[in-house]
């Protein structure tokens, strides 16, 4: 329920217009201008209701609102087509059947929800704000008011107290998973080697020269000042070549790998005389080494199969709500 969980009103307009596309008749009398508050979650669409889950309805600014969430979560800035809004929509309405058989489950086991739970988790909301001002505006143009931001916070602690209560309590972590789960991430996230990649120019020039070394000065600033400190845009003249994107070895290329990789991100090692030839090298990318043992990575790989474990018992659960329940859709069109 944070502050990027929740839309602007120009994203829900977007999906808004959308619908309208798909109901325009339904929604005729509520097209000119005194009623544009009212299409936006603030009147009628409070009033319209567009499912029963149970006995309980749904209301359009319940769905509209969903709807936003859907299209920016799933879709982001894709252009809405009527054919993409009814998509949504009907994504929209399966997210909020299901939360609604969810929290309605979830009551008949949380009856209360502790005041200082409440307390805790709308001064947690409040932190992402600059001002009560702002603060009190996001209540407003999401919720439409204190009385339906305090039923929504509601809700959200009580299933957060149900998951916490018949859920964790079945998670078990044994020791072998956590090793098992480190071992097949090792190579890939828990142990991996420095890395150190470079633009490398190397140099046709008499490396015992002291005029080579200037002319190699000389060529790297104008590779800065002339070429966007892009050495591939150098013209090509038989004095020098380019190895651009070039990882570096640290036991093959020791004296640039240790050059490079003390620079700045795009900075430039002076003239190295490597095998008879001068070398300078340009610095595009650095990852220094990992080397993180079981020990301390348990805390957190416990915590991760944890989550895994939690969500697939959630899932699971969530799956089987709508076996039994009286759920009806209305159809608006008509």
């Amino acid at each position: 329920m944070g502050k990027g969980n929740f839309l602007s009103l120009s994203v829900m307009f977007i999906v808004v217009t959308a619908w309208f596309c798909l109901h325009a008749p339904v929604f005729a009398a509520a097209s000119s201008s005194d009623k544009a508050d009212e299409t936006m979650g603030h009147g009628s669409a409070d009033e319209i209701v567009v499912a029963k889950v149970n006995g309980k309805a749904i209301n359009m600014a319940q769905l509209m609102r969903e709807m936003a969430n859907v299209s920016m979560q799933r879709y982001g800035n894709q252009e809405i087509s009527p054919l993409l809004a009814e998509k949504i929509k009907q994504e929209a309405m399966e997210k909020i059947v299901i939360e609604e058989l969810a929290f309605q489950h979830a009551s008949t086991i949380i009856k209360t929800v502790p005041p200082d739970s409440m307390a805790a988790k709308i001064q947690g909301l409040k932190k992402q704000y600059k001002s009560e001002a702002e603060f009190q505006k996001y209540i407003k143009d999401e919720f439409g008011g204190e009385d339906s931001f305090q039923k929504q916070m509601e809700r959200l602690l009580v299933l957060e107290l149900f998951v916490k209560q018949e859920f964790e309590s079945q998670v078990e972590v044994s020791d072998q998973e956590v090793k098992k789960a480190y071992d097949e991430a090792k190579d890939q996230v828990f142990v991996k080697d420095e890395f150190v990649q470079v633009n490398d120019l190397i140099f046709f020039f008499d490396p015992n020269a002291p005029a080579s070394v200037e002319k190699i000065e000389k060529i790297k600033k104008t590779i800065v000042d002339q070429y966007g400190n892009d050495p591939s845009k150098l013209s090509v003249d038989g004095t020098f070549a380019v190895e651009k994107n070039m990882p570096l070895d640290k036991v093959k290329n020791k004296p640039l790998y240790e050059a490079a990789k003390v620079l700045k991100e795009y900075g430039w090692t002076a003239p190295i005389n490597v095998d008879g030839n001068l070398h300078v090298v340009q610095l595009i990318g650095y990852k220094p080494a990992v080397n993180k043992s079981l020990q301390d990575v348990t805390p957190y790989l416990t915590n991760e199969i944890r989550k895994q474990k939690r969500q697939g018992l959630l899932n699971a659960w969530m799956s089987g709500l709508k076996n039994g329940a009286d759920i009806e859709i209305m159809d608006l069109t008509r």
